[in-house]
């Protein structure tokens, strides 16, 4: 049976569109707790839910939501986000495309220059594009091999770690645009700040039209595979030693101009400060862990924490922290 007009989607009621989700083999569910798909492990239920292996069918599930009016939210990782305990409503598409392969100089990138490029597709997990590119000989990725999340979110935020970040490597990007148009993008197009570009939505985000990142080109360098299996390693143990391994959000706040933000949380004494069934790691202050994983904290939990934190360190050194976390779906005005 082809998915029925969900209650809030307005338009079209064809019933080619209607069948358009199953043609490609999707199923489309309702109800589906997104928790497990996040890295801090809390969040509450998608109104409905999709998952994407390929590229054309991220296109035309996409393309069929945009016609009956039907907002959609894209999550990969999970990483750097907090799902609100209500959940989500609209369409939360499950973004699985992962396919990585070193390709010819894409178009949108001119002039065409002669190094490699590495082509990534939006639900492939940035760490392992980062390996792969080790892999292969390629350098300029290695900072990537212990950052979660996926290349979609990593291109939307500029994600980076050890003195490098996606701007500094991208070339171009495909895109479903804000008019549904399948388009290529430069990355001067992105208008990348440190964890921003014009894509990244405001720190509050629901279920919407956004345009949707398909695929990325990194424009790499050959070197020496001993050379970058090397400093890669070194950063993996970097983040081994430093940071936890219980789910968490990733970095939970910006690091201030000329600062570093869990320098401030330790300096303030909130390691180990605990709200509901999440806490301050004892590791790394910028971090808020669930050591309990799936069913043993709240979002509620974290942003009274992320709250108590951000009034402490105000409180003791003058400085108010902007968290890199989004708050994904429905929250209360307060």
């Amino acid at each position: 049976m082809p998915p029925a007009i969900p209650e809030n989607a307005k338009g079209t009621t064809n019933l080619l569109d209607l069948a358009l989700p199953a043609q490609l083999g999707l199923t489309i569910q309702s109800g589906v707790m997104l928790a497990p798909y996040t890295s801090m492990k809390v969040g509450g239920p998608a109104q409905y839910f999709a998952t994407v292996k390929s590229t054309e069918q991220m296109v035309q599930l996409v393309q069929w939501a945009r016609r009956v009016e039907l907002p959609y939210f894209l999550l990969g990782g999970g990483s750097n986000m907090l799902i609100s305990d209500a959940g989500i409503r609209g369409l939360v598409i499950h973004n699985r495309c992962r396919q990585v392969r070193v390709e010819a100089p894409p178009r949108c990138d001119q002039p065409h220059d002669p190094r490699p490029y590495l082509m990534a597709e939006s639900g492939a997990l940035m760490a392992g594009v980062a390996r792969q590119s080790v892999r292969e000989g390629l350098t300029g990725l290695e900072w990537a091999v212990s950052v979660p999340g996926t290349v979609g979110g990593a291109v939307v935020g500029n994600a980076g770690a050890h003195g490098g970040e996606v701007k500094d490597t991208l070339a171009c990007a495909m895109l479903i645009d804000a008019a549904g148009d399948v388009v290529e993008v430069p990355q001067p197009d992105f208008a990348y700040a440190y964890r921003a570009s014009r894509l990244k939505q405001p720190t509050a985000l629901r279920a919407g039209f956004n345009p949707v990142v398909l695929s990325a080109y990194f424009r790499l360098n050959r070197g020496e595979e001993a050379e970058i299996r090397s400093r890669a390693d070194q950063f993996l143990q970097h983040r081994r030693r430093t940071q936890p391994v219980e789910p968490s959000l990733g970095s939970t706040f910006v690091n201030p101009p000329g600062d570093h933000a869990g320098r401030l949380i330790e300096a303030a004494g909130l390691k180990g400060a605990r709200v509901g069934g999440v806490e301050v790691s004892s590791l790394h202050a910028n971090f808020i862990v669930n050591p309990g994983g799936v069913g043993a904290a709240t979002a509620q939990d974290v942003v009274r924490l992320m709250a108590q934190i951000q009034t402490t360190v105000e409180g003791r050194f003058g400085i108010v922290l902007t968290p890199e976390v989004q708050l994904i779906g429905e929250w209360s005005s307060d």
